[in-house]
This record gives structure tokens, sequence and C-alpha cells, in this order.
């Protein structure tokens, strides 16, 4: 097999694949040689336009992750169309990033039932999206044949976000969870995670995004802001190293260093 296609005759299903990151992780995982499984919730669009840009068998997949019985349709589908007959690997990419103060603009009734209830709401869908799911995910590309994992995490796994408290406590739990389950796993699958900093610049159109952008690069020991082909490389290597298991690696720049 070349060097520079480790990844050759494998399957890959990367969710959130569409877009952002995840559309840098399947050019990456392409260019290695893998058939890459696109996962999409509503991008259909990207996500099958991708497909075709990618060729040597790609496709795309639709599926609220949310939902069981989708997720299992879905790997049903991407173990139909895999040229190995199997699922080779997983890359839990798909994630909801949203607000949850714990109390509302103005606290004169912070015990609101209303406010209660829209934070619940919205506390118990990050945690289903981004913990839940990826959970699944695995255990369902296990059984379908999976021998390496890599789960997409954040640097908010360990740095305390104000105001993102649901979002955080579902990356540390799927930090937690690629640990666990790398030792559980073992030595059978590799499970392993990377954790961005801050990558992709806002739009130029959005107000104060200059100075934002110059803020955050302030505290980058390299000195700028991540790209999404940082994390794909990140993820490839992972998927490609047969000796690591359990790590996280920080894709930030060394912001994580302050």
């Amino acid at each position: 097999m070349p060097l520079e296609q480790p990844l050759r005759g494998q399957l890959v299903l990367v969710t959130g694949g569409a877009q952002r990151v995840g559309r840098a992780i399947c050019l990456q995982l392409a260019q290695a040689g893998a058939q890459v499984a696109i996962h999409y919730h509503r991008s259909q669009d990207a996500a099958h336009a991708l497909a075709q840009e990618l060729g040597q068998g790609a496709f795309a997949v639709a599926a609220d992750l949310r939902e069981l019985a989708q997720t299992r349709e879905m790997f049903a589908q991407v173990t139909q169309g895999s040229q190995s007959g199997r699922v080779d690997a997983l890359v839990n990419n798909a994630a909801l990033f949203a607000r949850t103060p714990l109390l509302p603009p103005t606290p004169q009734s912070p015990l609101d039932e209303a406010w209660q209830q829209q934070f619940q709401e919205q506390w118990e869908e990050q945690l289903r999206v981004n913990l839940t799911a990826p959970q699944r995910c695995i255990q369902l590309a296990v059984a379908a044949g999976a021998t390496a994992v890599v789960n997409v995490v954040d640097i908010a796994a360990w740095q305390p976000w104000a105001e993102f408290s649901a979002y955080s406590v579902a990356k540390a739990g799927l930090l937690q969870l690629t640990r666990v389950l790398a030792r559980e796993l073992a030595p059978r699958v590799r499970v392993s995670a990377v954790a961005p900093g801050m990558v992709l610049l806002p739009a130029e159109s959005v107000p104060g995004a200059s100075a934002w952008t110059e803020k955050v690069q302030a505290r980058v020991p390299l000195g700028r802001i991540g790209e999404p082909s940082d994390v794909a490389r990140a993820v490839c290597m992972l998927l490609t190293e047969p000796f690591l298991t359990g790590v996280c690696l920080p894709v930030d720049g060394g912001q994580g260093l302050r």
C-alpha cells in the first residue's frame, strides 16, 4: 500500500461531513485513499456535491442523529455502499454549538417556569447531538466492523466557557468517553480524539469581526486562527497511526498553554 494513501480500500464515515471542518476532513481522507461516506442532516446539496467532487466511491447519507432509528438506517446504508463490505472507521464530527446561559439576561425571575423549560430543552438537545449521538455511532460502527474511531471534541472540554455549559459538558463527556472506550475496546478498536481551538474566521461582514480576530490571534502562541485543514490532517493521522489510542490531540496553535 502506498504510504501516501494509507486508507486505500477502507470506508470511513464522517458525521456532519458536508461543510466546514467536516468537509475538510472528507477531502483529507479521500486524499489518503479512503472511500468516504458523508453524513448530513440538512446540507443535502453540499453533501452530494462533495461526494461527486471526491469520487472513488464517495457517497452521501442522511440522518437525524438525534433519532436512533435514523442512525441505525444510516449505518445500514453505509455498510451496503461500502466497497470493503464494512465500516472501517468513524469520525464523529457532527455537533451543535449554541449558548445556554443558566439565567435569563434580566434575572429578576430566574426561576420562571417558561425560562426553565426553554433552558432544559436546549440542554437536552446539546447533549443528544454532542454526546449521545456519537456514543450511538460508535456502537453501530464497531458492530459494522470499525477498528478506528476519532471523536472531534473541543478545547471547551477542559476550558470553562461561560454561557456554554451544555456544549462544554457534552464535549467533556465525549472526551471521557473516548478514554473509557479506548480501554474497553482495545486491542481490536482504537479510539482517539482531536480538540480544535479557534478554527475558521467569522465572515468579514459580521460586526466586530476584525477586532474579534485580532483579540483571538493575540492569545494563540502560533499567531493565527486555525484552519479546517489543520484539524483534518490531525484526524487522518490518528486514523492511520496503529499505536495511538486514547489520546486527545489539541489542534489549537498552542492556545491551551495559557
